[in-house]
């Protein structure tokens, strides 16, 4: 058996907690794990990075590029078609190399699932030795997408584990999991980044220090959310929010922004939008405000005009409509009920 690479998982960006575990279970690793905790704070990065620590360093890149033959990885994906294969599985390959080391995850399609069918052929597999690796690697992405009959399927693996296999499960909603799949795994918590954090990895990947520390401010301590303000604003940030909060905030300018917004897609854009100054809100009462002069006048502003309970209920209710997104709503509907129940002061 080949030397393992412990090493590699100090290439993970803070998670402290959570690197400290790892580097333990690295020893010995064994049976299921589940990555847990919001988007965008490294549980891919963390799977990836596990996976190479417990086999040989010669195997690192064949296992970042997800291309060695003893790593399988499942993620959400359309439904195969009856006809036009060729066309299906050319967008499966580029949608499998956006799960890469280095690449920015995608928000999969609120319609995509990760295949029963794909679960088990995963499970025929496991039942033959690794090829090559100390331990062949399971990773499923999203596992949270996997529907009942899937996770049944699946809940056979875990039940009878191999000592030469790991499995690594990676979601933002770890109690949307069957209580029994919980249960057979141990659960490593991703927590949200500091900024500071956030500034740091994205000056080591070359961008300069100003734009690091813009992009940090809006990454709600988020690493892709930085990086896709860094590459393309819009899909980060709504200017028409950014505007309307600029502004008088009356009632007609609610009714105008919800003309301009509701019949867009987006709505998590939107959202985000709304949260991401909230919580800029919030932290101004403990003495942080951000950098970026328009966002700090936004929130100079609100800070003055909401009360602290209003502020409150806001980013609660901004929580629970953001939960709503995925259920694909009628964006109008949606947007009327959310704009007319903030609390955005007199």
């Amino acid at each position: 058996m080949q030397a393992a690479n412990s090493s590699v998982l100090r290439m993970l960006s803070g998670q402290r907690q959570a690197l400290s575990f790892l580097e333990k279970a690295a020893l010995s690793p064994r049976g299921g794990y589940i990555f847990h905790g919001p988007d965008g704070v490294g549980k891919r990065t963390a799977a990836l990075l596990f996976a190479a620590s417990i086999n040989s360093p010669s195997a690192a890149q064949e296992i970042f590029s997800l291309s060695h033959p003893d790593v399988a990885v499942l993620f959400p994906f359309k439904a195969e078609p009856q006809s036009g294969k060729e066309s299906w599985l050319a967008d499966l390959v580029g949608e499998r190399s956006s799960y890469t080391l280095g690449s920015i995850s995608p928000d999969p399609n609120p319609s995509w699932v990760v295949s029963i069918e794909r679960i088990r052929e995963l499970r025929k597999e496991m039942l033959y030795p690794p090829r090559v690796l100390n331990r062949r690697v399971v990773m499923i992405f999203d596992f949270d997408r996997v529907r009942d009959e899937g996770a049944n399927a699946f809940l056979k693996t875990l039940e009878e584990p191999q000592a030469d296999s790991v499995i690594i499960l990676t979601t933002s909603r770890p109690f949307s999991l069957p209580a029994t799949i919980r249960s057979r795994c141990k659960m490593v918590r991703f927590n949200m980044l500091e900024d500071e954090e956030v500034k740091n990895v994205l000056i080591d990947r070359g961008f300069g220090e100003d734009e690091a520390v813009t992009a940090a401010d809006f990454s709600s301590g988020n690493l892709k959310r930085a990086l896709l303000f860094l590459s393309d604003k819009s899909s980060v940030i709504s200017e028409d929010v950014m505007a309307f909060l600029e502004g008088s905030l009356s009632e007609i300018d609610r009714i105008r922004l919800m003309e301009k917004l509701g019949y867009r897609a987006g709505l998590d854009v939107i959202i985000g939008s709304f949260m991401l100054v909230f919580k800029w809100v919030l932290r101004s009462q403990t003495g942080r405000r951000p950098r970026w002069k328009r966002l700090d006048s936004i929130v100079s502003n609100l800070s003055q005009r909401i009360p602290h309970p209003s502020l409150l209920e806001n980013i609660l209710l901004t929580q629970r409509m953001s939960g709503r997104v995925i259920l694909n709503p009628t964006p109008s509907l949606f947007l009327y009920e959310y704009l007319t129940s903030l609390k955005l002061g007199g």
